[in-house]
């Protein structure tokens, strides 16, 4: 399987802190069984670095039974993160564990279950983007002061669905300040949009699994930089 020769390839050498999926762990279809989220578990559990993980619609929202893949998501890739031995504390969301965040080398990581796909309850995907914001708020609010740049992860890509918690977190980002990333999947094509929204907010979207290597991200400590992104294309 080509993820997995790309986790090899990874733990080979040795430059990933830690991993990111942004959901979808299989392509489309009406219904996954469970047999598929205990392989993609297995897999991503032989990377050395820790791995953290959140929904795609792939997996959840789009399938015939949403309620079902939800059970099978959480039980098999919630929490993901902690089968490995960490040096920082993963903080999560009381009622939504799935949202985390956590600060590593002065960088605070938010996880944001967000996902794209087709909305399919308008109110459900609402209260959920509340849920994500306020969280994402709190995170900024506790850590802002002592961090030099902030990360929001999640599935979906921005579009109008998701206008709800953007419309909440950029005016977060831009009191933050500092150098700010959202980082998602969703559009399957590698993209860099520096300046989104505010001038402190870098959008990046990452290739799919078939297009390249996991984007090797490094977080500088130089204003005029702070995102170098290695897509490691002839590797």
């Amino acid at each position: 399987m080509l993820f997995q020769q790309q986790i090899d390839a990874d733990n080979a050498d040795g430059k990933t802190a830690f991993l990111l999926h942004l959901g979808d762990i299989w392509k489309g279809s009406e219904r996954l069984p469970e047999s598929h989220y205990l392989q993609v578990a297995a897999l991503l559990r032989t990377s050395v670095a820790p791995v953290y993980i959140v929904p795609g619609d792939n997996e959840w929202t789009d399938l015939l039974n949403p309620a079902e893949g939800w059970t099978f998501w959480t039980r098999h890739l919630l929490k993901l993160d902690e089968r490995w031995k960490k040096d920082v504390v993963v903080e999560r969301q009381k009622d939504h564990p799935e949202n985390m965040a956590w600060v590593q080398q002065g960088v605070l990581m938010i996880g944001i279950n967000m996902v794209g796909g087709t909305m399919k309850d308008a109110a459900a995907w609402h209260a959920r983007h509340l849920v994500g914001a306020a969280w994402a708020k709190e995170a900024l609010s506790k850590h802002g002061a002592s961090v030099r740049a902030s990360v929001i992860f999640a599935q979906a890509r921005p579009k109008e669905p998701q206008e709800d918690f953007f419309a909440i977190v950029i005016e977060e980002i831009k009191a933050f300040g500092k150098p700010s990333m959202y980082l998602h999947g969703d559009g399957h094509k590698y993209e860099v949009e520096p300046s989104w929204r505010v001038p402190n907010l870098t959008r990046v979207q990452v290739d799919q699994v078939a297009k390249a290597r996991p984007l090797l991200i490094t977080v500088t400590t130089d204003p005029a930089e702070p995102f170098l992104f290695d897509r490691r294309l002839a590797n």
